[in-house]
């Protein structure tokens, strides 16, 4: 008799896997652990906006600036001049209080060691962190940039000449939208990445505090003039003018670069030249007669004329948003190459 041999096949039963953690429960897990951050300053900021629009309003609405708040202590002129400066400040309370302490803090507590699991990357992780409180500071300083806009508007219409607020000065210039978008960005991103890489919190908060102000004077100072080639005004020069210095200034509008003197062949003269003469300086028409034997024959000035304001301001915007994403992506890199669970 033949036994039958039968096979028989088993299913074994599927491994249990842990569900990852979708892009909405990693957003609204950011939301609930920096609420209060985002939340308190959305708040300081509507209320700052509210009090922007409100002067702008009743400066329209009657026509002049010479009005008081809080019992005549402060007036409308200087609320604005106040208010101009708040928006210039956004990117460096983002980059000090909003991002420098948020991964150090991760990193001091040990708390990596329990948030970064299989389930949840480190880079995961941390891109939740830079699209939901990037994106919110960005957008938090672009709305305060609009409204104080509006009231740097209203001030410049009402007052005599409209130049209470030029276009090229660093207030005017920096509190737009597009570019406080810029630096809200980098802001963030450099407060980010010293996070990451010093993983101390007040270290990484001093470190931020210093160097997006340098960065921010260095652009300002150094680059913003020379983002164009300079338009240049020229005038003869005379010895003896009737109100001082006969320099061909522009437009009180424009940003002033550059002023010096040149010589018969239209050569700019070397700086010593105006220090070597100030010795004639209190005889009666020696200066100019000396700056006249040493060889000036005309005067200059390079400029930026206030046609370029957007240009500038859209050039500016580029620059940190690109130091901005250098940032991100040393941060992401770093990370993730340290990364030890």
């Amino acid at each position: 008799m033949t036994a039958a041999t039968t096979t028989t096949a088993t299913t074994a039963a599927p491994a249990a896997t842990r569900a990852r953690v979708g892009w909405g429960d990693l957003l609204w897990l950011t939301w609930r652990q920096h609420r209060w951050t985002v939340g308190g300053t959305a708040a300081i900021a509507a209320g700052l906006s509210a009090l922007a629009l409100g002067v702008a309003w009743h400066v329209d609405a009657t026509g002049h600036v010479e009005h008081t708040l809080l019992f005549d202590e402060y007036g409308y002129l200087t609320v604005a001049q106040a208010l101009a400066v708040a928006p210039v400040l956004a990117g460096f309370l983002i980059a000090v209080f909003w991002a420098a302490p948020l991964l150090s803090r991760e990193y001091e507590q040990r708390t990596h060691l329990v948030v970064w699991t299989q389930d949840l990357s480190p880079a995961r992780w941390l891109a939740g962190k830079v699209v939901l409180l990037g994106a919110a500071g960005a957008a938090l300083s672009a709305g305060f940039g609009a409204a104080v806009v509006v009231l740097m508007n209203s001030v410049n219409r009402h007052t005599d000449g409209g130049s209470e607020f030029l276009p090229f000065h660093s207030d005017a210039f920096e509190v737009v939208p597009h570019v406080q978008v810029g630096y809200a960005l980098f802001g963030f991103a450099l407060g980010l990445a010293l996070s990451a890489l010093t993983r101390r919190t007040v270290l990484s908060m001093g470190l931020a505090l210093v160097v997006f102000f340098l960065v921010r004077g260095l652009v300002a100072s150094v680059w913003r003039p020379y983002y164009a080639s300079p338009l240049r005004s020229v005038a003869p020069y005379d010895p003896l003018p009737e109100n001082g210095r006969n320099i061909a200034w522009p437009a009180r509008d424009a940003l002033m670069v550059d002023v010096g003197y040149l010589d018969a062949a239209g050569a700019e003269m070397d700086a010593v030249t105006d220090t070597s003469c100030l010795s004639t300086a209190d005889e009666a028409d020696g200066y100019g007669r000396c700056l006249f034997d040493q060889g000036v024959r005309q005067t200059f000035v390079d400029y930026q004329p206030v046609d370029r304001v957007l240009s500038f301001q859209l050039v500016e915007l580029g620059i940190f948003t690109a130091f901005a994403a250098g940032l991100f992506a040393l941060t992401f890199w770093w990370v993730k190459r340290t990364h030890r669970v």
